[in-house]
């Protein structure tokens, strides 16, 4: 009995550990198919957030810049149901993990060499570093058609004159580094950039043009449709590719009366001008595909949201998640500073005379006239634009973009038929949209919707403005070899170079492209469609990359001097270079700075001891911003050279105390709005 008992003790003590070690073996086969693949990547995108969590309400751990490497350990969504990565990598020598929207993250594409296409690429001329993007998207697409259009043009060249002061614009909400400092773009004694096209747009830096210029790096799925050939195509544009488009817009639901029925045309969603929203601030505010993050402090704005510009965003974002929004300036050109920002004009126009709004002239290789037959009864928006596009020759994608980067999702005052004084009448592309002295942007785009003449105006019906715009825009610019998105916004062809530009907001071409990739479907990508690349003369080695500085430019002084004794030349704070003459006797001097704006730092300043002969004494200024500018004082130690004198020099310190550029730059950063990385601007169009 005591052994039976034994045994079955036993047998009891095997059983119990057999029960508890079978739910360990019964998760062991999960856990090994739950097991994530980690695969290598890269960030794809300036500043992108690194967040604690999947979604933007969680905090950023960090920022890392385009072509960061980092390893994908695995996936999650947000509440929003979006996409996000986990991620590790290798940030200041130290290894860290955090999530990142799937939509900056890139991962290698692994394609089979294909010797005919290798082969095209060499015949067309693209230079080695457009190859790797190219090859990736012709794996993706292999029917894709990649044409190089060699300008002829050198690279320097065409930034140099893309940089002319109000030629391009950005949003006065942009980091500091995205604003021109440029003579007549910034104000250095008032730490503030004057506006163009109405106080929300501002001069562009060179370094965001040179980014926005550079093809290499919009040769992705999305942005490269800013380089397709804009041709109408009937067998290829499709009604549904259109209402793809319109989806989340005014246009997508709205119906408006034709011409013919008498009615003005008003649609309901038109004239929303969706106050209140971070789309709003801006002339023509519209928004878009894309992201700035609502985390680290969404941009609310004020205003109509109208091309007038009396919209006011509030904030920038400091990095780049999940969607990108865009805002929007009018298709115009302001008269302000004429002299040097009238180098482009709008599309097909030359407005040569005076600045009240006055049409001395119309140009183009089209009269327009409108020759198309009013449609009765009640229409889409869809089916208007389908009969523009028919009528004009234009994709009707493009068109469908143009609206929406002009008007923003929700509409705006040019097309709400209800703008005093020009009650009734619509200008859907904002053509000749642009501040005068006596109009905001969108009063002259209505007062030029209003005239008799071409392209079927007056633009009294919602009908005719689009059908009229798109003939407009098909005559001048398609037809005229702006036949592309790119080439709207940069004339780099012809013989009106750096002129005839429909936009002056820098980041136009990449948000309509990246607008109208969203109308082509999966089963329409895999058709032939073609783009055109321009190539330039003596490019950079590598792609320009997004300038990401943030704070203020200002890094001159306000005052140098040296107590006792007079510099050579008298102080100017644009001259850096300053001679001093002392006797041998001087053993040391006092310098004495002050800066321009109070978010800068000085050093090198206070007493200095003196060698025999020539000194050199460098006074650094270093901008919130991080850019130093420096000043020399060459000080010459000489027999019979000057001595102290009491009330020489060494006024510095009272002469100016410096301005703060806090709050009273018109474009200084917030902490919510426009992304410093992946943002685009609808914006400041037509250069009139």
């Amino acid at each position: 009995m005591r052994i039976r008992y034994r045994k079955r003790g036993i047998a009891l003590m095997l059983g119990l550990v057999l029960a508890a070690s079978q739910p360990a073996a019964r998760f062991l086969p999960t856990a090994e198919v739950m097991a994530y693949t980690e695969r290598s990547a890269s960030i794809n995108g300036t500043n992108v957030n690194v967040r604690s969590g999947p979604g933007t309400s969680n905090s950023v751990v960090t920022r890392l810049t385009k072509g960061a490497a980092v390893t994908v350990t695995g996936e999650a969504s947000a509440s929003d149901g979006a996409l996000w990565y986990q991620v590790r990598f290798v940030n200041g020598g130290t290894e860290m993990t955090g999530y990142v929207s799937s939509a900056y993250i890139k991962f290698p594409v692994s394609y089979t060499s294909d010797a005919d296409f290798e082969a095209y690429l060499t015949a067309q001329g693209f230079p080695d570093s457009y190859k790797d993007s190219l090859r990736a998207l012709h794996a993706k697409y292999p029917n894709w058609v990649f044409t190089a259009q060699h300008t002829g043009l050198d690279w320097n060249e065409v930034i140099a004159n893309e940089s002319m002061v109000g030629t391009n614009l950005v949003s006065s909400g942009s980091i500091s580094s995205w604003k021109s400092t440029a003579d007549g773009a910034y104000d250095w004694n008032t730490s503030t950039w004057p506006g163009f096209d109405g106080s929300s747009w501002v001069a562009a830096s060179q370094e965001i043009i040179s980014y926005y210029m550079d093809p290499r790096n919009f040769l992705d799925e999305n942005y490269i449709f800013q380089f397709l050939l804009q041709s109408y195509d009937g067998s290829v544009h499709t009604m549904e590719g259109l209402q793809t488009m319109l989806k989340g817009t005014f246009m997508e639901n709205g119906t408006v009366q034709g011409s013919s029925s008498g009615s003005s045309g008003t649609d309901s969603g038109a004239g929303s001008t969706g106050s209140g929203s971070s789309e709003s601030g801006g002339p023509g505010a519209g928004a878009g595909p894309g992201g700035t993050d609502s985390g680290s402090g969404t941009g609310s704005a004020s205003g109509s949201g109208s091309s007038a510009g009396t919209g006011s965003s509030s904030g920038i974002s400091s990095g780049t998640d999940g969607e990108v929004s865009f805002e929007s300036p009018s298709v115009a050109l302001s008269r302000n500073e004429a002299a040097t920002v009238a180098s482009s004009y709008g599309p097909g126009m030359d407005l040569t005379g005076g600045t009240d709004g006055t049409e001395t002239s119309v140009t183009g290789s089209g009269t327009g006239g409108g020759t198309y037959a009013p449609s009765s009864g009640t229409l889409s928006y869809a089916q208007i634009i389908m009969n523009a596009a028919v009528q004009s020759g234009v994709n009707p994608y493009v068109l469908a973009a143009m609206i929406i980067q002009e008007n923003g999702k929700n509409g705006s005052d040019s097309i709400s038929g209800t703008r005093s004084p020009y009650v009734g009448y619509y200008n859907f592309y904002n053509i000749g949209a642009y501040a005068t002295g006596s109009m905001d942007a969108v009063t002259r785009g209505l007062w030029y919707a209003s005239q008799s003449g071409s392209y079927g105006r007056p633009w009294n019906t919602v009908e005719k403005a689009i059908m009229g715009g798109a003939e407009y825009y098909g005559t001048n610019f398609v037809k005229a070899g702006q036949d592309t998105f790119y080439l709207k916004k940069f004339n780099v062809q012809g013989s009106n170079l750096y002129k005839h530009q429909y936009m002056t907001n820098i980041q136009a071409a990449a948000s309509e492209g990246y607008q109208m990739s969203a109308a082509y479907s999966d089963e329409m990508k895999q058709t032939a469609l073609e783009f055109k690349i321009p190539v330039y003369t003596n490019m950079p080695a590598t792609a320009c990359t997004k300038p990401a500085l943030d704070g203020s430019p200002n890094n001159k002084l306000g005052a140098l001097g040296v107590d006792g004794f007079a510099l050579t030349p008298t102080f100017n704070m644009n001259t850096t270079s300053y001679d001093l003459i002392v006797d041998e006797s001087v053993s040391s001097v006092t310098v004495q700075a002050s800066v321009l704006d109070s978010t800068a730092s000085v050093s090198g300043t206070g007493t200095v001891s003196l060698q025999s002969g020539i000194n050199e004494i460098r006074v650094n200024v270093t901008a919130q911003n991080g850019t130093v500018r420096e000043y020399v004082i060459h000080v010459v130690r000489q027999t019979g050279g000057p001595t102290y004198t009491q009330g020489v020099g060494g006024t510095a310190a009272g002469s100016q105390s410096g301005t703060s550029s806090s709050g009273t730059s018109s474009g200084s950063a917030g902490t919510g709005g426009q992304d410093s990385s992946q943002d685009l601007l609808t914006g400041p169009g037509m250069g009139i």
